[in-house]
């Protein structure tokens, strides 16, 4: 017969019940455990230098996946979608979520305007991030200004108008939505 795993229930009455070094102990074993975990905890305890740290490293993420440094770009979702989110529990920080979100909408227009892109997976995945921009921006429009949202936008439209996949009008939409925020 095998055990399960116990649950969310049974390691928060355990912990409940630890003292603080044993706590302090199992934190650093996770810590040392994974670099998630580690930037995770920076994050979450490290203020506005981690946040800023955390940013760069998920900015450089997601422009490795594009437009690496040698060869060409892979351009896979999965791991822009990791560094996003990582980012997004790490801090909570909408402002740096809004930015990485659209370096991810700004880099793949980049990507599509060098080298085509008809997968309609990641064109689905482009109109998720759209979404999601909007809905952080629907949650606090002042970010528009800080970041230069609308501008950034029309750079990315512009870079869409030489290449299709109706990506340009997505792109018009989402700059119609923003401005109705304002």
């Amino acid at each position: 017969m095998s055990q399960s795993n116990p649950s969310w229930r049974a390691i928060k009455t355990s912990l409940a019940g630890m003292d603080a070094n044993s706590l302090i102990s199992l934190i650093h074993d996770l810590y040392a455990l994974n670099k998630e975990n580690k930037e995770y905890l920076q994050g979450r305890v490290g203020g506005e230098a981690a946040y800023a740290s955390l940013r760069e490293n998920a900015a450089k993420k997601i422009r490795h996946e594009f437009f690496p440094e040698r060869g060409y770009g892979k351009a896979r979702i999965a791991p822009v979608k990791k560094a996003i989110q990582g980012y997004k529990k790490a801090t909570g920080d909408p402002i740096g979520t809004a930015d990485l979100t659209l370096q991810f909408i700004e880099q793949f227009v980049k990507l599509c305007r060098e080298y085509g892109g008809e997968e309609q997976s990641k064109l689905d995945a482009l109109s998720v991030a759209m979404k999601e921009l909007l809905k952080i921006l629907e949650s606090c429009p002042a970010i528009i200004e800080v970041l230069n949202i609308e501008e950034r936008l029309a750079a990315a439209k512009k870079d869409a108008s030489y290449f299709g996949f109706g990506i340009e009008d997505k792109i018009f939409d989402l700059i119609v939505d923003i401005e109705a925020l304002e």
